[in-house]
């Protein structure tokens, strides 16, 4: 498994290259991009191509839309291949914690104790989730948020740059919508949306 395969071709996908290179010391020529269309990059691969790959190759998913992520899920669940955590040196992640499959988790970002981060997840640079917090499939939590203690939140779920989830063992529903820089003090159902300090729900 030495080639390693980004889901997309933009700015995040970028990031995930350089982290590989950086801190993982991945030579450059190891690492594609997958898109739909030719893209301006040396080492690139369309999607058609990549399906046909038989080995099991390490892929990442370098898409921050959470919509556009569920279906790649959908479709990469399917396959043999290997989906690795990528976690920045510069990460701190406390022993009792679980880490599923294929999340990415950016530079000073903290993870405190018995805290479970299931699969597909994307953890901001600088982020913290506080301790026994639950985040369940594909969220993205941006950049600066907090996660407060005993927190679960629900798949396919964004969370803002600079969000703040109190800490009260709120629970944050499915495919919920948190804006950045909102203060979230109570529980909200699944499919919201929510704005504002304190957050109040606008879907």
């Amino acid at each position: 498994m030495r080639e390693y395969y980004i889901f997309g071709s933009g700015q995040f996908a970028e990031l995930i290259k350089d982290l590989l290179q950086e801190e993982n010391k991945i030579n450059k020529n190891r690492i594609f991009f997958i898109s739909k269309k030719r893209i301006n990059k040396k080492y690139y691969i369309d999607e058609k191509s990549f399906f046909l790959i038989k080995k099991k190759v390490n892929v990442y998913i370098g898409i921050g839309d959470v919509k556009k992520r569920i279906k790649i899920i959908s479709i990469l669940k399917k396959k043999n291949f290997h989906f690795p955590n990528l976690i920045s040196k510069s990460a701190k992640i406390m022993k009792k914690c679980n880490l599923g499959k294929g999340n990415i988790i950016l530079p000073n970002s903290t993870i405190l104790t018995a805290s479970k981060i299931k699969d597909f997840n994307i953890i901001g640079t600088s982020a913290t989730i506080l301790h026994h917090c639950n985040i369940s499939t594909n969220c993205v939590i941006g950049g600066g948020s907090t996660i407060g203690s005993g927190s679960q939140v629900g798949e396919n779920s964004f969370i803002g740059v600079g969000s703040v989830i109190a800490s009260n063992n709120l629970k944050i529903g499915k495919n919920s919508f948190i804006s950045s820089g909102s203060v979230l003090l109570t529980d909200i159902s699944n499919d919201s949306k929510v704005i504002g300090n304190p957050a109040r729900k606008i879907l």
